[in-house]
């Protein structure tokens, strides 16, 4: 069925459906994605103001950006009807979950802080949402939570489509003060939050009742059973957050989502005996140096960097239990008060600015000074505002991470220089990790477990471990086990370091390989917004938009994957396809010769890169050199006889010289060497000239 530019069909691709609207999984025939289709359905003599409520969900969700909830991307009519075009998302509803499974404490918790988070997002930006129930929260199949329907939500001054009085939202999760239809804030919504939360975690809801006034009544006399009678064992400092959330006097409760959000995330620690795996805390006394101005405008510096520190430091107080206290005139206390010492400085020329951070920290025993981090970031905007919060966002992801990896141990049992030591064999890992081969990943791996043994909270070895896992999946007969076990390091990752960007483009590379696109660019688009120089992520989404010709789109990403990161010739041989697509014929021979050029530079340093040789001979191949392109195919096979990624990428470079006999020789060879080549044959343009012949259709069959 076509519907605007949308197409699915009515029967298979339904997702659900309610009184106002139905929901289809469609794909955008403009840009090439699935998206969830939501269709207004003739309503007139349903709800008269169906369509209002339609337009304004759209207004809200779309103003929203947050990895927590679904993303809108269009709304709009189609001969009269309205529609709202949103992310696909992988998962089920908590309601359809809680029926089939009680879920472990641990999740509950890891639940709850996301939902907080989304509706801390949603609260400030002046938003109520009215109707917070678990049909409206899907619990993604990588753990993550996407709040959803925005239909009721409302703005704090913003003019009610209702009439005063009348009930809006699911009854079985109001708040009193909701079901007496009086005027609502944001202490409405964490009601909500707290009975939707005692259902997740006990299995039952806090206020039953068979009918609509008597849910109505329960709610109003406000005495839910304490979940330690429902559920043996809840963990008392959680029990104590449900019940302050749902108190009757809305005085009595948390005042916001912001202050819910930072209750969870002090009490995770106070829960033991539990499943839990919790991430790290932020605790101790930080002091905030003044930072150094450098450059040719030192005023225009100066006002910046106090704005910038006071930023941080707000950023960080929201940590309970981590003080934040500036120096004056950056002189220590003398009584030796502190955990930690942040100094910097900061370059200001033109657009330009330079940030650099030295975190230390401070054993008050010894009376010691340890250096543990330096950091430095630039960033360039005309704008000095968006400057100034694009530094702040790097300094706070890079201090977070530095501050959670110092204080998982005391600084004695865990030294500074096992820390640096563990990172940097980490990061030799992962570039010993995209050469390619086979021998290459199982040294990367043997690397990444000795950064592990140097300090087991290291999230960077955890993150490099997950794409290996993944990369063995692709080379050894795509046995599902070891994705699982990739999914298991990216999360230990992420536990030890939520901004660590590399694990969710290992999440991402997960999905991408067992064919689930739709997650796999979720995965590449966060890692870009926790980290916007993660050049794996610009450029494995870039693949991805340019197997499902989304060229547009696909070539800025590749751009910017080969400015980040020049020497990996993969991000060229890409770019160049895309342009092509565009008939940018130019442009794309330029970037070849760039990326050829670049591909020789970097063998002659590294001569076993066969990831950058292969792609340079694809390169090669694809503008007419077709007897250099043989020659580098010829050498990988030679420098790797046995190995399964060599001998699949040399048939890519033989089957685009245009030698099928050659390239499917090559074909069979990786496939028995274990190479998983199912990930591949259907959608890889490369292989085109094979098609049709049938020892390439029987290898597609099997």
């Amino acid at each position: 069925m076509e519907f605007a530019h949308f197409r699915f069909d009515p029967e298979t691709d339904r997702l659900g459906e309610g009184p106002l609207s139905e929901v289809y999984r469609a794909v955008d025939s403009k840009l090439g994605r699935t998206v969830a289709l939501k269709i207004l359905r003739a309503h007139a003599e349903i709800d008269p103001q169906a369509d209002k409520r339609f337009e304004r969900e759209a207004k809200h969700t779309s103003n929203i950006k947050h990895p927590n909830i679904a993303t809108i991307y269009e709304y709009d009519q189609f001969e009269g009807t309205s529609y709202i075009a949103m992310e696909f998302l992988q998962g089920r509803t908590l309601d359809k979950i809680i029926k089939d499974k009680t879920l472990g404490f641990g999740e509950c918790v890891r639940i709850a802080i996301q939902l907080t988070d989304a509706l801390m997002h949603v609260h400030k930006q002046h938003l109520i949402h009215r109707d917070l129930k678990p049909g409206n929260i899907i619990l993604q199949d990588d753990g993550s939570v996407k709040l959803l329907d925005f239909g009721i939500a409302r703005a704090r001054d913003e003019a009610g489509i209702t009439q005063h009085g009348m009930l809006v939202g699911t009854v079985l999760y109001m708040s009193p003060e909701q079901v007496r239809g009086e005027h609502l804030d944001y202490r409405s919504d964490v009601f909500s939050l707290g009975a939707v939360l005692y259902e997740v975690t006990t299995g039952v809801r806090p206020f039953p009742g068979d009918s609509f006034p008597e849910v109505c009544m329960a709610i109003l006399e406000g005495c839910p059973r304490a979940p330690s009678l429902v559920r043996s064992g809840f963990p008392k400092p959680y029990e104590d957050f449900l019940v302050r959330c749902m108190r009757p006097d809305p005085m009595e409760r948390f005042q916001d989502a912001e202050e819910a959000h930072s209750a969870l995330l002090a009490m995770q620690e106070k829960i033991s005996g539990t499943d839990m795996h919790a991430t790290t805390k932020l605790r101790g006394h930080l002091l905030l140096s003044p930072l150094l101005c450098q450059g040719s405008a030192i005023e225009a510096c100066s006002v910046m960097a106090g704005g910038l520190l006071k930023d941080l430091a707000g950023e960080l107080s929201r940590n309970k239990d981590l003080k934040v206290t500036f120096l004056e005139n950056g002189n220590l206390p003398p009584d030796g008060n502190f955990d930690y010492v942040l100094r910097g400085s900061l370059e200001v020329t033109g657009h330009r600015g330079t940030l650099e951070l030295d975190l230390e920290t401070y054993d008050g025993s010894s009376g010691i000074l340890g250096k543990v981090y330096k950091d430095a970031f630039e960033e360039e905007d005309e704008d000095e505002w968006s400057l100034q919060a694009d530094l702040v966002r790097n300094a706070l992801r890079t201090v977070r991470k530095r501050l959670t990896q110092a204080s998982v141990q005391p600084v004695a049992q865990r030294s500074p220089r096992m820390i640096e030591e563990a990172e940097a064999l980490a990061v030799g890992a992962r570039e010993m990790l995209l050469r390619g081969t086979t021998k290459h990943l199982l040294a990367a791996m043997s690397s990444f477990r000795r950064a592990l043994d140097l300090d087991r909270f290291c999230a960077l070895a955890y993150a490099g471990l997950a794409e290996a896992m993944v990369r063995k999946f692709l080379y050894w007969d795509g046995d599902p086990t070891f994705i699982e076990e990739a999914r298991d390091d990216a999360r230990r990752a992420l536990a030890l370091d939520s901004s660590c960007a590399l694990a969710h483009t290992a999440i991402g590379f997960a999905n991408h390989l067992t064919g689930h696109h739709v997650d796999a660019e979720r995965e590449y688009r966060l890692a870009m917004q926790l980290d916007n120089e993660e050049w794996t992520a610009h450029r494995l989404l870039g693949a991805i938009l340019e197997r499902e010709g989304n060229f547009k789109h696909a070539a800025p990403l590749l751009r910017r994957a080969v400015a980040l990161r020049p020497e990996h010739i993969a991000s060229y041989d890409h770019w160049f396809t895309v342009l092509q697509r565009l008939d940018r014929y130019e442009e794309a021979l330029e970037v070849a010769d760039r990326g050829i050029t670049a591909a020789n530079k970097h063998l002659a340093a590294h001569p076993d890169d066969q990831d950058a040789r292969l792609h340079m001979a694809m390169l090669q191949a694809r503008i007419g050199q077709h007897d250099t392109a043989r020659e580098q195919a010829d050498e990988a096979c030679r420098r790797s006889p046995k190995d399964a990624f060599t001998a699949f990428h040399a048939c890519c470079v033989y089957s685009l010289v245009g030698e099928p006999t050659e390239a499917l020789e090559l074909l069979k060879h990786a496939q028995s060497r274990g190479y998983y080549i199912k990930s591949e044959l259907a959608r890889n343009t490369d292989l085109d000239l094979l098609r049709g012949l049938p020892e390439f259709e029987e290898l597609l069959q099997r």
